[in-house]
């Protein structure tokens, strides 16, 4: 297989997983009634759409025998502050079971895109797909932090809900 044939496959794995997060948290917004929780699982879903859309950029690149871009600076522009949650929306997390198993399974997604765009940011020698690759390292970092912040604090609650004493 050639370097080119290698990358497009690295990359359509990449958006089956990122289309994997889309459709969780589009479930998940879905499945909320709370406002804030659905636009949290929305917002997700958009940032995720996001992330597919620019590896489906660069799979239309290598496809068609351009020259990946380097749109490194155009990445970087994203906001990577971190978000900051109301302890009456972790509870509201931590008390409905399909949204506490959604947050683990999209920590499980998240850390899985990590490590998975750790091996393609290593694995490539096309500087802009590396600059790519290293940027989505970073904003998948973000969503883990967050969620396992999320999972965390929401865990008391979840536990009080479905009766859980420890012995």
């Amino acid at each position: 297989m050639s370097i080119k044939e290698d990358l497009i496959k690295s990359i359509k794995k990449a958006m089956q997983g990122e289309m994997d997060s889309v459709n969780l948290y589009q479930n998940a917004a879905e499945h909320s009634t709370d406002s804030e929780v659905k636009e949290f699982f929305l917002t997700r879903r958009e940032e995720e759409r996001k992330h597919y859309n620019y590896l489906l950029d660069y799979y239309q690149q290598l496809s068609n025998e351009l020259q990946p871009a380097d749109i490194s600076s155009e990445l970087m522009k994203e906001n990577l502050e971190k978000s900051i949650f109301s302890d009456s929306f972790v509870k509201r997390i931590g008390e409905d079971q399909v949204l506490f198993s959604a947050i683990s399974t999209a920590l499980l997604l998240e850390k899985d895109a990590i490590d998975y765009y750790r091996k393609c940011e290593k694995e490539t020698e096309l500087a802009s797909m590396k600059s790519f690759f290293g940027i989505l390292v970073k904003w998948e970092m973000k969503h883990y932090d967050e969620l396992a912040q999320i999972q965390k604090d929401a865990e008391r609650y979840y536990w009080q809900v479905n009766s859980f004493e420890p012995f």
